[in-house]
Protein backbone atom coordinates (compact mmCIF):
# COMPACT_ATOMS: atom_id res chain seq x y z
CA UNK A 1 0.00 0.00 0.00
CA UNK A 2 1.42 3.89 -0.12
CA UNK A 3 0.89 4.96 3.09
CA UNK A 4 1.09 8.88 2.08
CA UNK A 5 1.50 11.68 -0.87
CA UNK A 6 3.06 15.01 -0.37
CA UNK A 7 2.60 17.82 -2.06
CA UNK A 8 5.33 20.63 -0.78
CA UNK A 9 4.21 23.61 -1.93
CA UNK A 10 4.96 27.66 -1.16
CA UNK A 11 3.48 31.32 -1.79
CA UNK A 12 0.09 29.11 -3.24
CA UNK A 13 -3.71 29.79 -1.91
CA UNK A 14 -5.37 28.41 -4.51
CA UNK A 15 -4.11 24.92 -4.50
CA UNK A 16 -3.94 22.95 -8.07
CA UNK A 17 -2.79 19.60 -7.79
CA UNK A 18 -4.64 19.00 -4.49
CA UNK A 19 -8.29 20.05 -5.65
CA UNK A 20 -7.81 17.75 -8.76
CA UNK A 21 -7.49 14.55 -6.18
CA UNK A 22 -10.10 12.64 -5.18
CA UNK A 23 -11.49 12.34 -1.41
CA UNK A 24 -9.99 9.24 -0.66
CA UNK A 25 -6.51 10.45 -1.71
CA UNK A 26 -6.68 13.91 0.02
CA UNK A 27 -6.95 11.48 3.40
CA UNK A 28 -3.60 10.52 2.99
CA UNK A 29 -2.41 13.19 1.80
CA UNK A 30 0.02 16.32 3.36
CA UNK A 31 0.89 19.91 2.18
CA UNK A 32 4.46 20.31 3.12
CA UNK A 33 4.23 24.06 4.12
CA UNK A 34 6.62 26.96 5.78
CA UNK A 35 5.41 27.91 9.20
CA UNK A 36 4.13 31.35 8.37
CA UNK A 37 1.73 29.35 6.17
CA UNK A 38 -0.08 27.11 8.55
CA UNK A 39 -3.11 29.36 8.72
CA UNK A 40 -3.07 29.57 5.34
CA UNK A 41 -3.82 25.66 4.83
CA UNK A 42 -5.29 25.56 8.27
CA UNK A 43 -8.34 22.97 6.03
CA UNK A 44 -5.93 20.19 5.28
CA UNK A 45 -3.34 17.85 6.93
CA UNK A 46 0.02 19.35 6.96
CA UNK A 47 3.29 18.72 8.11
CA UNK A 48 5.41 22.35 8.90
CA UNK A 49 8.79 22.51 7.65
CA UNK A 50 11.73 23.38 10.97
CA UNK A 51 11.74 27.39 10.71
CA UNK A 52 14.71 28.46 8.94
CA UNK A 53 14.38 25.99 6.14
CA UNK A 54 13.76 26.86 2.79
CA UNK A 55 14.27 26.08 -1.08
CA UNK A 56 12.67 23.32 -2.70
CA UNK A 57 15.76 21.11 -2.60
CA UNK A 58 15.89 21.60 0.87
CA UNK A 59 11.99 20.18 1.03
CA UNK A 60 12.52 17.56 -0.95
CA UNK A 61 15.60 16.12 1.46
CA UNK A 62 13.03 16.89 4.06
CA UNK A 63 10.69 14.57 3.14
CA UNK A 64 13.01 11.81 1.91
CA UNK A 65 14.63 11.83 5.60
CA UNK A 66 10.83 12.26 7.02
CA UNK A 67 8.92 9.46 4.90
CA UNK A 68 12.29 6.95 5.30
CA UNK A 69 10.23 4.41 6.42
CA UNK A 70 7.10 4.77 4.48
CA UNK A 71 6.38 4.27 0.33
CA UNK A 72 5.02 7.49 -0.92
CA UNK A 73 4.28 9.74 -3.63
CA UNK A 74 5.67 13.77 -4.08
CA UNK A 75 3.68 15.47 -6.26
CA UNK A 76 4.82 19.50 -7.18
CA UNK A 77 1.83 21.61 -6.38
CA UNK A 78 0.61 23.00 -9.70
CA UNK A 79 -0.15 19.89 -12.11
CA UNK A 80 -2.90 18.63 -13.30
CA UNK A 81 -2.74 14.23 -13.33
CA UNK A 82 -4.09 12.89 -16.38
CA UNK A 83 -4.69 9.62 -18.07
CA UNK A 84 -3.92 8.83 -21.77
CA UNK A 85 -6.60 7.20 -23.83
CA UNK A 86 -4.04 4.58 -25.18
CA UNK A 87 -4.63 2.54 -28.57
CA UNK A 88 -7.28 0.19 -29.26
CA UNK A 89 -5.51 -2.79 -28.23
CA UNK A 90 -4.86 -1.02 -24.83
CA UNK A 91 -8.30 0.12 -24.33
CA UNK A 92 -7.18 2.17 -21.37
CA UNK A 93 -10.64 4.63 -22.08
CA UNK A 94 -12.70 5.68 -25.20
CA UNK A 95 -12.86 9.36 -24.56
CA UNK A 96 -12.91 11.45 -27.58
CA UNK A 97 -9.81 13.28 -26.18
CA UNK A 98 -6.09 12.06 -26.12
CA UNK A 99 -6.16 12.82 -22.49
CA UNK A 100 -8.31 13.29 -19.65
CA UNK A 101 -8.28 13.91 -16.01
CA UNK A 102 -7.65 11.05 -14.00
CA UNK A 103 -10.75 9.53 -12.03
CA UNK A 104 -10.89 7.84 -8.91
CA UNK A 105 -10.93 4.31 -10.74
CA UNK A 106 -7.86 5.22 -12.41
CA UNK A 107 -6.29 6.53 -8.93
CA UNK A 108 -6.86 3.33 -7.11
CA UNK A 109 -5.29 1.04 -10.27
CA UNK A 110 -2.70 3.29 -10.27
CA UNK A 111 -1.93 3.07 -6.37
CA UNK A 112 -2.59 -0.65 -6.31
CA UNK A 113 -0.50 -1.41 -9.60
CA UNK A 114 2.25 0.94 -8.06
CA UNK A 115 2.51 -0.78 -4.66
CA UNK A 116 2.49 -3.85 -6.15
CA UNK A 117 5.99 -2.88 -8.38
CA UNK A 118 7.64 -1.92 -4.97
CA UNK A 119 6.08 -5.07 -3.37
CA UNK A 120 8.10 -7.09 -6.20
CA UNK A 121 11.52 -5.58 -4.85
CA UNK A 122 12.38 -5.11 -8.61
CA UNK A 123 11.08 -1.17 -8.46
CA UNK A 124 12.44 0.83 -5.94
CA UNK A 125 10.77 4.59 -6.91
CA UNK A 126 9.15 5.89 -10.13
CA UNK A 127 6.77 8.60 -11.17
CA UNK A 128 4.78 9.97 -14.11
CA UNK A 129 6.05 10.76 -17.49
CA UNK A 130 4.62 14.44 -18.96
CA UNK A 131 2.09 14.33 -20.88
CA UNK A 132 3.79 16.87 -23.07
CA UNK A 133 5.39 14.35 -25.19
CA UNK A 134 4.07 11.93 -27.08
CA UNK A 135 2.83 8.64 -26.04
CA UNK A 136 5.33 5.54 -25.19
CA UNK A 137 2.50 2.92 -26.54
CA UNK A 138 2.92 0.95 -23.34
CA UNK A 139 1.79 1.16 -19.50
CA UNK A 140 5.26 2.70 -18.37
CA UNK A 141 8.62 3.30 -18.71
CA UNK A 142 11.49 1.26 -17.00
CA UNK A 143 14.64 2.83 -15.52
CA UNK A 144 13.58 6.42 -16.53
CA UNK A 145 14.04 9.72 -15.41
CA UNK A 146 11.11 11.72 -13.84
CA UNK A 147 9.74 15.12 -12.69
CA UNK A 148 7.02 16.57 -10.46
CA UNK A 149 5.38 13.61 -9.73
CA UNK A 150 7.70 10.83 -8.05
CA UNK A 151 6.77 7.87 -6.25
CA UNK A 152 9.99 6.24 -3.39
CA UNK A 153 9.88 2.83 -1.18
CA UNK A 154 12.30 4.86 1.54
CA UNK A 155 13.55 1.16 3.14
CA UNK A 156 14.39 0.32 -0.34
CA UNK A 157 16.89 3.63 -1.32
CA UNK A 158 19.79 5.01 -0.09
CA UNK A 159 19.74 7.31 2.66
CA UNK A 160 20.06 10.95 2.31
CA UNK A 161 23.37 11.47 3.56
CA UNK A 162 24.76 9.37 0.49
CA UNK A 163 22.73 11.71 -2.04
CA UNK A 164 23.86 15.16 -3.51
CA UNK A 165 20.89 17.65 -2.85
CA UNK A 166 23.05 20.82 -3.66
CA UNK A 167 21.33 22.26 -6.92
CA UNK A 168 18.52 24.54 -6.03
CA UNK A 169 16.90 23.97 -9.36
CA UNK A 170 16.92 21.16 -11.78
CA UNK A 171 16.77 18.95 -8.67
CA UNK A 172 14.31 16.61 -10.01
CA UNK A 173 17.21 15.58 -13.03
CA UNK A 174 19.69 15.80 -10.41
CA UNK A 175 17.88 13.12 -7.76
CA UNK A 176 16.85 10.82 -11.34
CA UNK A 177 20.42 10.72 -12.51
CA UNK A 178 21.87 10.07 -8.97
CA UNK A 179 19.48 7.16 -8.32
CA UNK A 180 19.82 5.35 -11.59
CA UNK A 181 23.12 6.20 -11.58
CA UNK A 182 24.06 4.14 -8.07
CA UNK A 183 21.98 1.32 -9.68
CA UNK A 184 18.22 1.72 -8.08
CA UNK A 185 15.53 0.47 -10.72
CA UNK A 186 12.25 2.25 -11.65
CA UNK A 187 9.18 2.72 -13.21
CA UNK A 188 7.70 5.77 -14.72
CA UNK A 189 4.19 5.44 -15.72
CA UNK A 190 3.79 6.59 -19.41
CA UNK A 191 -0.82 5.33 -19.01
CA UNK A 192 -0.66 8.09 -16.28
CA UNK A 193 0.79 11.27 -17.00
CA UNK A 194 1.44 15.29 -15.23
CA UNK A 195 0.39 17.98 -17.18
CA UNK A 196 1.69 21.64 -16.02
CA UNK A 197 3.17 25.24 -17.82
CA UNK A 198 6.73 26.27 -17.38
CA UNK A 199 6.31 29.01 -14.54
CA UNK A 200 7.98 31.74 -15.23
CA UNK A 201 9.34 34.58 -13.09
CA UNK A 202 6.74 36.63 -11.16
CA UNK A 203 4.30 34.14 -11.48
CA UNK A 204 2.08 33.04 -8.61
CA UNK A 205 3.93 30.55 -6.29
CA UNK A 206 6.76 28.82 -5.06
CA UNK A 207 10.27 29.09 -7.33
CA UNK A 208 8.94 31.88 -8.99
CA UNK A 209 9.16 33.94 -6.19
CA UNK A 210 12.77 33.39 -6.78
CA UNK A 211 13.76 31.67 -9.54
CA UNK A 212 16.07 33.96 -12.27
CA UNK A 213 17.19 32.54 -15.87
CA UNK A 214 20.85 32.98 -14.51
CA UNK A 215 19.69 30.94 -11.46
CA UNK A 216 18.07 27.92 -13.91
CA UNK A 217 21.37 28.08 -16.57
CA UNK A 218 23.57 28.04 -13.55
CA UNK A 219 22.35 25.25 -11.95
CA UNK A 220 22.66 23.63 -15.82
CA UNK A 221 26.15 24.09 -16.10
CA UNK A 222 26.47 22.34 -12.44
CA UNK A 223 24.73 19.23 -13.44
CA UNK A 224 26.80 18.94 -16.58
CA UNK A 225 29.98 19.16 -14.19
CA UNK A 226 28.49 16.81 -11.80
CA UNK A 227 27.27 14.28 -14.82
CA UNK A 228 29.25 14.62 -17.61
CA UNK A 229 28.45 11.12 -19.37
CA UNK A 230 24.44 11.66 -18.79
CA UNK A 231 24.43 15.81 -19.70
CA UNK A 232 25.11 17.81 -22.50
CA UNK A 233 23.87 21.63 -24.13
CA UNK A 234 21.31 20.64 -26.74
CA UNK A 235 20.81 24.08 -28.33
CA UNK A 236 19.07 27.07 -26.77
CA UNK A 237 16.16 29.38 -26.53
CA UNK A 238 14.49 32.92 -25.82
CA UNK A 239 12.73 32.33 -22.32
CA UNK A 240 12.36 34.68 -19.40
CA UNK A 241 13.54 37.64 -21.26
CA UNK A 242 16.97 35.91 -22.10
CA UNK A 243 18.67 32.81 -23.65
CA UNK A 244 17.79 29.61 -21.73
CA UNK A 245 20.74 26.88 -22.43
CA UNK A 246 18.76 23.81 -22.66
CA UNK A 247 20.24 20.34 -21.83
CA UNK A 248 19.94 16.42 -22.89
CA UNK A 249 19.68 13.87 -20.46
CA UNK A 250 20.59 10.41 -21.07
CA UNK A 251 18.96 8.31 -18.09
CA UNK A 252 19.22 4.96 -20.19
CA UNK A 253 23.04 5.30 -20.15
CA UNK A 254 23.24 6.27 -16.69
CA UNK A 255 21.15 2.78 -15.64
CA UNK A 256 23.03 0.94 -18.03
CA UNK A 257 26.28 2.11 -17.13
CA UNK A 258 25.17 1.44 -13.35
CA UNK A 259 24.94 -2.27 -14.23
CA UNK A 260 27.86 -2.74 -16.16
CA UNK A 261 29.85 -1.49 -12.80
CA UNK A 262 28.06 -3.65 -10.53
CA UNK A 263 29.10 -6.54 -12.90
CA UNK A 264 32.72 -5.55 -13.15
CA UNK A 265 32.71 -5.14 -9.50
CA UNK A 266 30.82 -8.42 -8.56
CA UNK A 267 33.48 -10.19 -10.79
Amino acid sequence: MIDAIYIPTLGRPNQITWDGLPNFVKDITYLIIQPHEVELHKDKQTVVLPEGLKGITNARRFIYEYAKNQRYFVLDDDCKLAHRRGNEAQCWHNGAKTKRIMTEDDWSYMLETTSKWLDSGDITWGGFRTGGLPPAGKEYIDNTGTAEVFFFDGKQLPSADELDWSLSTAEDISLSLQLLSKGYPNSVWDRFVYLSTFIAVGDEGGCATWRTLDIINDNHAKLIEKFPEYVSYNGEKEMMNGIFKKIKIQYKKAWKQSQTTNLEEFM
